[in-house]
């Protein structure tokens, strides 16, 4: 279940229109979020939402913010990553990754997350 709506990706991408997968787009984005929060300790409902406003605020932030990302990078499976530079024939593309993999988090998701305190790295002991 993702962490956003369909309408929500559209308001939040208007005035540019949300893609034909939109409800794919934002299953994907959520899962991305998901992976970013494992070991998060928030409560959940019995479908496993969060059930604080403010934490859902945060995930549905972050899940649009990701939605975007993956929409204007057009990587929804991150396959695109997997190359630097590709020749076909005569043709070569090259993609500037400044020897470093680009991310497959949007900088906007993750800077979400960090200001809503739901991704921290502290190490919490009992």
């Amino acid at each position: 279940m993702a962490y956003a709506t369909e309408q929500q990706l559209i308001d939040y991408l208007a005035p540019d229109p949300a893609p034909a997968n939109a409800a794919k787009v934002l299953d994907r984005a959520s899962d991305d979020i998901d992976g970013l929060l494992i070991g998060a300790v928030y409560d959940t409902d019995a479908d496993g939402m969060p059930t604080d406003p403010k934490v859902q605020a945060a995930l549905r932030k972050a899940t649009l913010a990701q939605a975007e990302y993956l929409v204007e990078t057009k990587d929804l499976t991150g396959a695109q990553r997997q190359w630097g530079t590709l020749t076909v024939g005569e043709v070569s593309y090259a993609r500037g990754t400044s020897g470093q993999e680009p991310g497959r988090i949007a900088p906007a998701a993750l800077q979400a997350l960090r200001v809503s305190g739901a991704l921290n790295r502290w190490v919490v002991t009992w």
